[in-house]
């Protein structure tokens, strides 16, 4: 018995998606319902776009009834029952589902009804599409000719569907099939060069987890004039980057890629008890962030460094990088890792990003993930590190359709390093607030945490961004350059130098000088205006991290460990 879904995307100029639901033997007063939330952990309220919603039983309409805004139900029993409606759908985003006249991509919680009390029910889904499109998903094939199906509905809806014109490459690799998706112009970038690129993230993490837990993997790529992110999802991921970012080649793109695809362990597979089981309505407890997806962050640049897709000095800036940002924010001294992912619903709202109300669990997170790495890696003269800790929790949790809890996490590494305090850290660093002590757990790799005064481009304004939103102008430094120029609160920055913005401003000024100029792009209100200035300059302390010249064998055994990922075999080699 399953249920069964048709999905019409044949009137793409209407942005609407139609969509049949079948029902086996629903009794009387069966439920079913939208979700409230999915994928970005934030109420969106999907109900928002369904509209006219029908039910028939026996080719006669069947009445329903209104439980409350995400849920309806039957007054009688059907042995058949035909559930219809229409979805909006007009959002391009990896996060969201859109239907135009180019393509569909299509997120299933935003799109289809559930029953509540029978998510295990297996499930079907048939797409019927405009002449000339083809359709790719991660999805497995059904038994009928262009069928596809899905154990239950949670699996279906971390199973997003691409639908239109796009390009496809495949490799093999340790027995799975990869397929790559691009949906985007082929003049952006090199199809041999990306297999390349995405073949050494797969190969370093496959071998780092020592597991190929599927048989097919699936990167959707898309290259659009504006959004950035990506989603991971259980057997393949949905990534974009801005068109205008591609002219400088992959280098953003790598880093995205080896993010989402240890997703595929860490927090796909390697669950916090918190997340589960997933309440589509109500949303579960996130205080697991900082491993989930702060940890997961810590591996993408450890994937790359150890792929050979960045050097060492690019690995040291990245990290300085990182705890650059995480000084520069004033909350961290009242809000922990654990409560930065416990409030991540509040980053719908842009005012939440400001550096005095909040720290990113992805920041702090991965910074965490090192000290930690770096701290077993010492306590256990390198004979263990995280990565053993990862495959400890993939093989006696994840394998075993188990959730790990803090507990957990504590006691697998007291097992692995007695002598490092993992409840101490625990209690310090992840329930606790203020600054990581970067100058004990570097030095354990012979490595210095060095500062210096600096004089660093200053933008002369404040902006901030909710999660996928628009970057909006807070404030302007009167007597400011930026002023002079006309920029005024409210203006929404679109550009930077020509190139669509990722993130707020102050995040790209590492790559500016003082006295620089730059130009904005900027709407206001219907007009959309080019704003052109000079930065200006502040005093600033920075953070470096370098090389001891005169580190210690023990030192050097664990910096070469950490560098390539070796435990045991670790070595100076590493210098």
């Amino acid at each position: 018995m399953s249920v069964r879904y048709l999905l019409d995307l044949r009137n793409p100029a209407s942005h609407q998606v139609g969509v049949s639901m079948n029902v086996p033997q629903a009794s009387h007063g069966t439920e079913f319902q939208i979700p409230t939330w999915n994928n970005l952990y934030q109420f969106r309220d999907f109900v928002r776009n369904v509209q006219d919603v029908q039910a028939h039983c026996g080719g006669r309409p069947a009445p329903l009834r209104r439980v409350d805004i995400n849920t309806w139900t039957t007054v009688e029993q059907c042995p058949d029952l035909e559930i219809y409606y229409k979805v909006y759908t007009n959002q391009d985003s990896v996060f969201s589902a859109v239907l135009d006249s180019r393509h569909a991509f299509l997120n299933f919680a935003l799109l289809l009804f559930y029953l509540p009390h029978e998510r295990q029910l297996p499930v079907r889904v048939r797409f019927l599409l405009p002449e000339g499109w083809k359709l790719v998903t991660m999805l497995d094939e059904g038994p009928a000719p262009g069928e596809y199906r899905s154990p239950d509905y949670g699996h279906l809806v971390d199973s997003p569907a691409l639908a239109g014109e796009f390009q496809e490459y495949d490799y093999i690799q340790k027995g799975a099939l990869y397929r790559i998706v691009v949906d985007g112009a082929k003049s952006l970038y090199s199809p041999k060069r990306l297999v390349e690129v995405l073949k050494k993230v797969t190969a370093t993490e496959t071998a780092l987890m020592q597991d190929v837990p599927f048989n097919r993997y699936t990167f959707m790529f898309f290259f659009r004039e504006r959004g950035e992110g990506g989603m991971e999802h259980r057997n393949g991921t949905a990534i974009s980057i801005p068109a205008g970012q591609m002219g400088a080649g992959l280098d953003n793109l790598k880093g995205i890629a080896a993010h989402e695809f240890f997703h595929l362990w860490n927090v796909k597979r390697i669950r916090p008890q918190g997340l589960e089981p997933i309440d589509y309505i109500h949303g579960n407890d996130t205080s697991d962030l900082w491993f989930s997806e702060g940890v997961t962050s810590t591996y993408g640049q450890l994937a790359l460094l150890r792929s050979g897709l960045i050097d060492r000095k690019q690995f040291y800036a990245h990290l300085a990088e990182e705890i650059n940002q995480l000084k520069s924010r004033p909350a961290r001294y009242f809000q922990s890792a654990e409560e930065s992912g416990r409030e991540a619903w509040l980053e719908k709202y842009a005012d939440y990003t400001r550096p005095e109300r909040s720290i990113s669990y992805y920041n702090k997170g991965e910074l965490l993930g090192y000290l930690l790495d770096l701290g077993i890696r010492h306590a256990s003269d390198n004979r263990y590190s995280l990565d053993d800790l990862m495959r400890r929790l993939n093989r006696d949790f994840a394998s075993r359709g188990q959730f790990f809890s803090d507990p957990d996490l504590e006691n697998i590494i007291a097992q692995l390093a007695p002598a490092f305090p993992a409840r101490k850290f625990f209690r310090r660093n992840i329930r606790g607030t203020g600054d990581l002590n970067y100058e004990k757990y570097l030095g354990y790799a012979g490595l210095a945490l060095k500062t210096e005064i600096k004089e660093v481009p200053d933008l002369g304004f404040d902006s901030l961004q909710a999660f996928a939103g628009p970057i909006q102008v807070e404030s302007v430094v009167p007597g400011s350059n930026a002023e002079k120029a006309g920029l005024k609160s409210g203006d929404v920055l679109l550009k930077m130098n020509g190139v669509e913005l990722p993130v707020t401003p102050d995040r790209e000024l590492i790559y500016f000088k003082p006295g620089q100029e730059v130009k904005f792009t900027v709407q206001r209100g219907a007009k959309v205006l080019e704003i052109v200035f000079l930065l200006g300059s502040r005093k600033a302390t920075v953070y470096d991290v370098g090389e001891m010249p005169n580190a210690t064998p023990a030192q050097l055994l664990v910096r070469g460990g950490w560098l390539k990922g070796d435990s045991e075999r670790g070595s100076a080699a590493g210098n």
